[in-house]
């Protein structure tokens, strides 16, 4: 027979298991509801995003700028911000409407390149006495390069067309900056409290501020040698390759294979009577991917987590289905700034350790 303390402890048993369940399911309905109305909304949040990251590298910008002394003074803050607002837009317009250029002139001869290397792909089995397999055949003959670029180039000149709406958001949200502190201030007006609070915004801040500022840094030199090395075989649009590389480099692992494997082929296709261009482009961008990605980018980065290589492909599945293409660029930033928000709270930096590729994330 059952005492009644065990019925009490049964029943406060099941009261939290209840609990647990109304609150794994009200989370499953959020983050469900969340992801829908990110992809129904996505003419809308995609640009602010871009605003978002753009606000973030015109302000490490900024900052650097002002550590430039003119006449013995540093120059205002205001003078900095808008020159930097200046640089990384006009850069960033530039960038993509080259990449853009490009990848439409790529689509125009893809089936040519295709013919090429499916005769490589023949010769190569013919000499080494082995029939070619069927599956690789067809893999080679139903693979659509040439809509695969048209469709990049299509996106990308979608978001340049959406340009003005992402500087719009960009003012606005370089505007809101001045007033954080004041409403810091109203929004907890005990002091001690404040101060806690205005510290981790700070470790947030700075934290995102470094992921991006050595990000782009990182993926600056690397596309800078990638170009040197493209040049010097005289590879097709190198200058295509070479941004295809910085940007994909925001895309850790993945993102370095797809930027080194391409313009890897393309040698190989377009010199096909010797190996050295292969060789080349493919042994010059590894060991320049493996030198800034393995080597400089985990020192200049300090703390700063390296998502787990399972994170980086769910997040780019998730990310390409809500947004598409763009998505599969953003993924990682976002992800990235998620989980460095969620890791300067104790409540919620469990989830920046699983995330996280070794486990051993540490809070600033």
């Amino acid at each position: 027979m059952s005492t009644p303390d065990a019925i009490i402890s049964r029943h406060e048993r099941r009261r939290v298991l209840d609990r647990r369940l109304l609150s794994g399911a009200l989370w499953t309905g959020i983050i469900v509801t969340v992801l829908v109305v990110l992809q129904a909304a996505k003419d809308f949040f995609v640009p602010l995003v871009i605003a978002i990251i753009a606000v973030y590298l015109v302000t490490v910008l900024s900052r650097l700028a002002q550590r430039i002394k003119i006449a013995g003074r540093n120059p205002p803050t205001a003078l900095t911000m808008i020159f930097s607002f200046a640089v990384i837009f006009g850069l960033g317009y530039a960038l993509f409407a080259i990449v853009v250029d490009n990848a439409y002139q790529v689509a125009s001869v893809a089936p040519d390149y295709k013919a090429r290397f499916i005769s490589l792909q023949k010769q190569f089995f013919s000499r080494v006495g082995i029939e070619e397999p069927d599956a690789m055949r067809q893999i080679m003959t139903g693979l659509d390069i040439q809509s695969l670029f048209t469709t990049v180039a299509s996106t990308l000149a979608g978001v340049l067309g959406r340009v003005s709406l992402v500087v719009l958001y960009s003012i606005f949200i370089l505007l809101e900056l001045r007033f954080v502190r004041s409403k810091l201030h109203a929004l907890f007006p005990n002091p001690e409290r404040r101060h806690a609070v205005q510290g981790i915004l700070e470790r947030i801040d700075r934290d995102i501020h470094t992921y991006l500022g050595v990000k782009t840094l990182v993926s600056l030199i690397t596309a800078t040698l990638s170009y040197i090395i493209m040049r010097m075989v005289g590879l097709d649009f190198a200058e295509f390759w070479a941004l295809l590389i910085f940007i994909l480099n925001y895309i850790p692992t993945i993102g370095s294979m797809v930027a080194t494997i391409l313009p890897t082929l393309l040698a190989l296709v377009q010199f096909p009577d010797t190996l050295a261009p292969f060789l080349i482009v493919g042994i010059g961008i590894t060991a320049v991917q493996q030198l800034m990605g393995s080597i400089l980018e985990p020192n200049w980065m300090g703390h700063i987590l390296n998502l787990s290589p399972l994170v980086v492909f769910v997040s780019l599945i998730l990310w390409g289905y809500i947004w598409g293409i763009v998505g599969m660029f953003l993924c990682v930033p976002i992800t990235v700034i998620l989980v460095i928000v969620l890791a300067n709270f104790e409540s919620t930096r469990w989830v920046s350790i699983l995330l996280s590729k070794s486990g051993q994330f540490q809070k600033t």
